[in-house]
C-alpha cells in the first residue's frame, strides 16, 4: 500500500491531540478506559479483513496505518461512537448483517454494507459496491434500515468527532472548517448592572433573584462553544458595557 491520504492524516493528528489532553487531564479514568489511535494494525488481523473484504484504499489505509482495534468518541452529535479497528472490524458486523450465534444472515441488510462506525446502535456503514468512502447512516430500532448519506467520505466523517453538536449552531457551518473553541465570563457588572443583570437572567432564563445570585458568583461561565458564537456573545457583552474574560481552550476542555 504505498499510496497516501495526506488529509487522513492531518485529521489524526488533531484526533491524538485530543486523546492526549483527554488522558493528561483524567488519567485514572483514562487507564480503565483508554483511547487509541496509535501503531500499525497486527498483520494477521489485517490479512483476515482484506481477504475478506473488497476495501477502498483510503479505509484500508485508515485501517493500517492508525486503528489496530476501536475507539470511542462522546463528542458532537455524538453519544457513544465505536469506531471500529482492523481486530472488531468483523464483530462490528454483529447484530447487522448477521447474527454471529446461529451464522443467520438477515436479509433485510443491504449485502454489500460494511459497518465501519455504530453510535448507540445507530450503524456508520460505507457501500463496498461504490468503491469509495461515501458513509452511510440509519436509525436502528425503527422496523427497517432507511440509510441516508452522512458523509461524503471517510475523512469528513473522522472530521465530525471533532465538531461541536449541531444543536448549538444557530449558522451554517462547513464540515471541513477547523474551529477555534472559546469560554466566555462575566467578570464584573460593568458600566450598566440593570442591563448585564437583565442578560444573565436571559441567559440562564431565570427570575431576577437567581440573576442577582448568579452576578455575586463572578466569573460567571456564560459561553462555551467554538467563535462564532463567541463573537455573537462578545458584541452582546460589549454593548451593554458589562465586564468580560475571552479564553481559547482545547476541543479536550471544551467536550468535557
Amino acid at each position: 500500500m504505498n499510496q497516501s491520504f495526506p488529509a487522513i492524516d492531518h485529521i489524526i493528528e488533531e484526533m491524538r491531540s485530543c486523546i492526549q489532553e483527554l488522558q493528561d487531564q483524567d488519567p485514572q479514568h483514562y487507564s480503565r478506559y483508554p483511547m487509541s489511535l496509535a501503531g500499525e494494525a497486527e498483520e494477521q488481523p489485517f490479512h483476515n479483513i482484506v481477504s475478506k473484504y473488497a476495501l477502498p484504499e483510503e479505509y484500508l489505509y485508515f485501517l493500517k496505518r492508525y486503528a489496530p482495534q476501536s475507539v470511542t468518541w462522546s463528542t458532537g452529535d455524538y453519544v457513544n461512537l465505536d469506531i471500529f479497528g482492523a481486530m472488531d472490524l468483523e464483530r462490528g458486523q454483529w447484530g447487522y448483517s448477521h447474527n454471529p450465534e446461529t451464522n443467520e444472515v438477515f436479509e433485510e441488510w443491504p449485502s454489500h454494507y460494511l459497518v465501519i462506525a455504530s453510535d448507540e446502535g445507530d450503524p456508520y456503514c460505507i457501500d463496498l459496491s461504490r468503491g469509495d468512502t461515501v458513509v452511510y447512516a440509519a436509525e436502528h430500532g425503527t422496523g427497517s434500515w432507511d440509510f441516508d448519506i452522512a458523509y461524503d467520505n471517510l475523512t469528513d466523517f473522522l472530521r465530525s468527532v471533532l465538531l461541536p453538536p449541531s444543536s448549538s449552531l444557530d449558522w451554517d457551518t462547513d464540515e471541513s472548517e477547523t474551529y477555534t473553541y472559546y469560554k466566555i465570563f462575566i467578570t464584573g457588572e460593568g458600566s450598566n448592572k440593570l442591563k448585564t443583570l437583565a442578560f444573565i437572567k436571559k441567559k440562564f432564563s431565570c427570575d431576577y433573584a437567581q440573576a442577582r445570585a448568579y452576578m455575586e458568583s463572578m466569573p460567571l461561565l456564560v459561553y462555551k462553544g467554538i467563535h462564532q458564537g463567541a463573537e455573537n456573545v462578545e458584541a452582546q457583552l460589549k454593548e451593554i458595557g458589562a465586564e468580560y474574560e475571552k479564553r481559547e481552550i482545547s476541543l479536550a476542555e471544551f467536550i468535557q
